[in-house]
């Protein structure tokens, strides 16, 4: 007994939409839609009566014709007539719908004069008034222009350090911050001579400073 595997089919596409009459369905189906979507039903009418007929006839029909030639060439003599001048490599004008800004050549006279005011612009005045020559220049308008009085608030405090110096709005204000390091050895040192403090007088006296020196530095 023989067994044949050509009649098996393996890896290949099951699903309906693959079939190969799904697929030549669908092209014909679509095919239709897209030749009826575009097919236009005036094109032995080169010209745009028929078109513009019908969509004057129905409300809310807008209609838009083709650009420079029409399908098959039919109005080039009429496109070329538009285009071009009496020389077919020489384009027509653009035409200017507005008027012009003056309807004849302008007034290019000089009109009435005055030579006085002439004389005057063109000449100008002597210079008599330079800086070599006048004295302006060595009075003060200090006084006059700079000196305006000031907001009482603002006069107040202006002249006051203490608004502006930090060493004059806080006693033992140290520029930078305070030294921690030295301040934590100061502390050390102040623990380690309490201790001796009962031997000797002076260094009663000495951790005292010291006291004094690390309190003044804790509350800035």
């Amino acid at each position: 007994m023989s067994y044949s595997s050509s009649n098996y089919v393996f890896d290949n596409m099951s699903r309906i939409g693959n079939d190969s009459c799904c697929v030549d369905q669908n092209t014909i189906q679509s095919l239709e839609a897209c030749n009826y979507t575009l097919e236009n039903y005036f094109t032995s009418d080169c010209s745009m009566k028929n078109p513009i007929s019908l969509a004057t006839s129905q409300p809310c029909v807008n209609y838009k014709g083709g650009y420079n030639v029409a399908i098959g060439g039919c109005n080039i003599n009429d496109n070329s007539k538009l285009l071009i001048g009496t020389i077919q490599t020489h384009p027509k004008c653009r035409l200017d719908l507005f008027h012009r800004p003056f309807a004849t050549v302008p007034y290019l006279g000089r009109g009435s004069v005055d030579p006085v005011m002439e004389s005057q612009i063109q000449q100008g005045d002597y210079g008599t008034n330079k800086k070599s020559v006048s004295n302006l220049g060595e009075f003060s308008y200090y006084n006059q222009y700079v000196n305006v009085p000031l907001v009482p608030n603002v006069k107040n405090k202006i002249n006051n350090p203490s608004y502006c110096v930090e060493g004059v709005a806080s006693q033992g204000w140290i520029r930078g911050g305070v030294p921690s390091r030295e301040l934590t050895r100061d502390q050390d040192f102040v623990v380690e001579n309490d201790k001796s403090s009962s031997a000797n007088g002076n260094n009663n006296v000495y951790s005292m400073n010291v006291n004094s020196s690390v309190n003044s530095y804790s509350s800035l």
